[in-house]
């Protein structure tokens, strides 16, 4: 597994904890007696989030607050996720400070305005730390909207700073989860 299949399922492993799923019923609507009726036209923020939707609200919302774009190796676009593993659930973004795109505090936290200014709501999990000279080193906040979990990461490190977004449909990383829970590690006997 790459570095971003590792970094996928121990996110997953982290952040999701127990919650309870959002599901849809694939855009019907139950009328009297639960017979199901075509939905009418929905309004352009709604409905069923998909890995491709995702995709592009990760590139909007960065692109919007002036981050540097996703870094290619944490691109996903066109790629096709390995049924049962935490790629199939997560979509991410990594941008890396340069030159021309400095990050800092205020590009996340603008990151956390345009998210909530899109709908998504921020939980009480949030962590600040502060280094010993007194600057913010990280930030982590988490988001839910629609069945899925958009985790902000903001490092300062010693040469550079990142800023991270990585959003989970909760129903597949829950299911994925438990498939990996149910699988015998090495040296397990089986039953």
């Amino acid at each position: 597994m790459n570095r971003v299949g590792w970094a996928a399922a121990g996110a997953v492993a982290v952040v999701l904890g127990v919650s309870g799923c959002g599901g849809g019923d694939g855009g019907t609507d139950r009328g009297a007696g639960g017979a199901s009726t075509p939905a009418g036209p929905r309004p352009e923020d709604s409905g069923p989030i998909t890995r491709a939707k995702m995709r592009v609200v990760l590139d909007t919302v960065t692109a919007d607050v002036g981050a540097p774009p996703n870094d290619p190796d944490w691109t996903d676009v066109g790629e096709e996720p390995r049924p049962g593993t935490p790629q199939e659930c997560s979509v991410g973004y990594k941008g890396f400070d340069t030159a021309a795109d400095t990050l800092d505090v205020e590009r996340a936290d603008a990151l956390t305005a345009a998210l909530t200014a899109r709908g998504w709501t921020k939980t009480p999990k949030e962590e600040k730390r502060t280094a010993q000279d007194g600057t913010t080193d990280l930030i982590l906040a988490v988001f839910e909207k629609r069945g899925w979990r958009l985790v902000l990461e903001y490092r300062l490190f010693s040469n550079n700073r990142t800023l991270s977004l990585t959003a989970f449909e909760k129903a597949c990383a829950e299911r994925i989860l438990s498939i990996e829970d149910s699988v015998p590690g090495p040296g397990t006997p089986s039953s």
